[in-house]
C-alpha cells in the first residue's frame, strides 16, 4: 500500500500493475490534469475530453498488468488517450456529426494576461492568425506542435508517446515550425495593404 505523502513514481507503478487500486489512484491523481489537457488537444471540447480522460485511464487500469514498470508511465498514457480520441473523432465521423472546430479551443488560445480592449482584440487576432494556420498543417504536423508547445513534453517524451526515435520528433518539429512560419508569413503577405 502506498501513501500520497511518500509517492515515489517506479513503487506506485510497481504496485498498480499488481493490482493495487489505490496505487493506481495515486497515478490517476498525478496525471489527471495532463490527461485531461492531452484529451482536449485532440477533441476541443471540455465535457468530451474529460469523458475521453477518464475513458483513458479505465483502459490503462486495464492494461496495467501489462505495462513494463520500467518504462515511464505518461508517455505510455499518453498513446492511451490519444488512441482513444482519434477513435472517438472517427466514430463521430462516421455518424455524420458536424466537426467541432478543435483547434479553435486546442491549446492555442493564449493566456489572457491583457489589460486593455486593445490588447485582448490583437490577441484574439493572433489566435484566429494561429489557428488558421494550424488548420492548414498536417494531422502529424498539429500533433507535435502540440506535444511539445502547448503540452510542454520532453523530446524523450514525445518519442515515447508517438513511438519515434527521438531525432525523428527533432526533425518533424523542425519540419512543422517551418511549415506554420511559411503559413503565418504567406498569410500576413496577404493582408498586407497594397
Amino acid at each position: 500500500m502506498i501513501e500520497q505523502a511518500t509517492y515515489d513514481e517506479q513503487e506506485t507503478i510497481s504496485a498498480a500493475s499488481l493490482g493495487d487500486r489505490r496505487a493506481f489512484g495515486l497515478l490517476v491523481r498525478q496525471y489527471q490534469r495532463r490527461a485531461y489537457a492531452a484529451a482536449y488537444t485532440f477533441v476541443g471540447n471540455r465535457d468530451d475530453a474529460l469523458e475521453l480522460s477518464q475513458d483513458a485511464f479505465i483502459k490503462a487500469f486495464r492494461a496495467m498488468k501489462r505495462f513494463d514498470v520500467n518504462m515511464p508511465f505518461y508517455p505510455w498514457l499518453h498513446r492511451i488517450i490519444r488512441n482513444t480520441s482519434f477513435n472517438y473523432l472517427k466514430k463521430k465521423k462516421r455518424r455524420g456529426e458536424s466537426s467541432l472546430d478543435y483547434m479553435m479551443e486546442s491549446g492555442f488560445d493564449a493566456r489572457d494576461t491583457a489589460q486593455t480592449p486593445l490588447d485582448v482584440a490583437n490577441q484574439s487576432e493572433l489566435r484566429q492568425h494561429i489557428e488558421h494556420a494550424m488548420r492548414k498543417l498536417t494531422a502529424d504536423q498539429q500533433e507535435i506542435l502540440r506535444l511539445r508547445h502547448f503540452m510542454e513534453l520532453s523530446y524523450g517524451e514525445i518519442a515515447a508517446a508517438l513511438e519515434i526515435p527521438q531525432g525523428t520528433v527533432m526533425s518533424r518539429l523542425h519540419s512543422a515550425r517551418k511549415k506554420l512560419r511559411t503559413v503565418l508569413e504567406s498569410k500576413n503577405k496577404e493582408a498586407a495593404p497594397v
